[in-house]
């Protein structure tokens, strides 16, 4: 992580600075002749004082990396964090809204990688598929896609920004919530789902790191890079959004059934997820820790939910029946899910104003994110949640689980879990 330790000559950084288009030539020379420096680091640090340039945007710049900090109308600002497929979601400000409104307009702008477009077709054919279906969401509880394209062979998405932490950021800085807090959050989380659910859209990978908290303690639910359009004519290629024989989703927060047919799964897939990370909210662990993908699967399907210690029983009956094994053992929907949640939930505690530029505009633990241009693979990093697969299992090995009797909720598998192949992880 470099942290702005380059000094190139001035007339360096200043060239860089002309490439970027990220400040006008006019500008730049007025600039530079008002504050007369010797260094381009001493030139960048009075760029950063002034508020013309952000720490990020400076540091590229001093090791001359001038490429990807102008996106057509966007300008990258800072890394916020990595997303599905290998992408990266940037802190951006739209000149556009900018300028048409006289304020400054920040998105987050997930940017597929130029080598991920070149070497795998199917993440960019889900990260269109991401695209397009982002249009058809507008709620406050769903991230709203705001713009989606291509510019200069670079894919992007430019999303609502979100303030705040990911619940399972809440939950690894604070421990895990009390059922009130808890409620609340799935509270919204249950009303985004079912506003999801009315425009016939199935989100499928539910789970902590896929929800924001915001600071008044609001929940917007992020990332529809594995949804499934209801009814939908689905892509030649089963390995793009599943089906028989081939699983997507996050084995932690796995549906039973989207494990024998993911293209086949409705809404109650998702009441599913949300019980898995409302578990988890509870007690800071996933609902079915395991060393193996075929082993989170069986426990998917089999064992009966966490018995959650120290939740009262009556909630604890609200998350056990979201984590039913037979769909229709669930809740009837999101919405009724939202209004029984509702009754649960407290109010969240007076928080301060965050500045967010200036939480994301300094090098945190990923120092890959801050090094990489934008537009460039990012070297993989530990991850605090596994990441979303795409698994292909042999087709004996997707018979539909049968309920036990004198076990309800409980599914007896009919079929071996041996032998799992693993056909890309994202």
């Amino acid at each position: 992580m470099s942290g702005m330790t380059a000094d190139p000559p001035l007339a360096t950084f200043v060239a860089a600075l002309r490439q970027s288009r990220l400040i006008d030539a006019p500008d730049i020379d007025r600039l530079a002749a008002r504050h007369a420096t010797r260094s381009g680091r001493a030139f960048a640090e009075v760029l950063i004082r002034s508020g013309v340039l952000t720490h990020y945007q400076a540091d590229k710049l001093l090791r001359g990396v001038w490429q990807g900090l102008v996106l057509g109308p966007y300008h990258i600002l800072a890394p916020l964090g990595r997303g599905g497929m290998g992408t990266v979601v940037y802190l951006a400000r739209d000149r556009r809204q900018a300028e048409e409104l006289g304020d400054v307009d920040l998105v987050a702008l997930k940017l597929l990688p130029h080598r991920k477009t070149a070497h795998d077709l199917r993440i960019l054919a889900r990260f269109r598929r991401e695209m397009a279906l982002g249009h058809r969401v507008n709620h406050a509880n769903v991230v709203r896609t705001l713009g989606a394209g291509e510019i200069d062979a670079v894919h992007y998405l430019a999303l609502e920004f979100v303030p705040g932490r990911t619940l399972r950021q809440v939950v690894a800085d604070g421990g895990p919530l009390a059922v009130g807090d808890a409620a609340r959050v799935f509270a919204d989380v249950a009303s985004g789902l079912a506003h999801l659910h009315a425009r016939r859209l199935v989100h499928r990978d539910l789970k902590p790191t896929n929800i924001m908290v915001r600071p008044d303690g609001r929940a917007v639910v992020l990332d529809l890079g594995l949804a499934l359009s209801m009814g939908e004519t689905l892509p030649d290629d089963p390995t793009i959004v599943g089906g028989r024989g081939y699983v997507v989703g996050t084995m932690d927060y796995l549906p039973p059934e989207q494990a024998v047919d993911a293209a086949a799964v409705g809404p109650p897939a998702d009441l599913y997820g949300l019980g898995c990370a409302l578990a988890f909210a509870l007690t800071g662990s996933v609902p079915f820790p395991a060393a193996t993908t075929k082993e989170k699967v069986l426990k998917h399907r089999t064992e009966p939910p966490p018995p959650l210690d120290g939740v009262p029983p009556a909630f604890r009956q609200i998350v056990h029946r979201l984590m039913a094994k037979l769909p229709a053992q669930r809740y009837g929907s999101a919405a009724e899910v939202r209004e029984v949640l509702a009754r649960w939930a407290t109010a969240a505690p007076a928080r301060s104003a965050v500045d967010a530029l200036t939480l994301a505009d300094a090098p945190h633990g990923d120092a890959g994110l801050w090094d990489a241009a934008p537009g460039e693979e990012v070297p993989t990093a530990e991850r605090l949640e596994e990441p979303p697969e795409v698994l292909e299992l042999p087709p004996e090995e997707t018979n539909e689980p049968r309920a036990r009797t004198g076990c309800a909720g409980v599914v007896l598998l009919g079929l071996v879990l041996g032998g799992l192949i693993f056909i890309c992880a994202i």
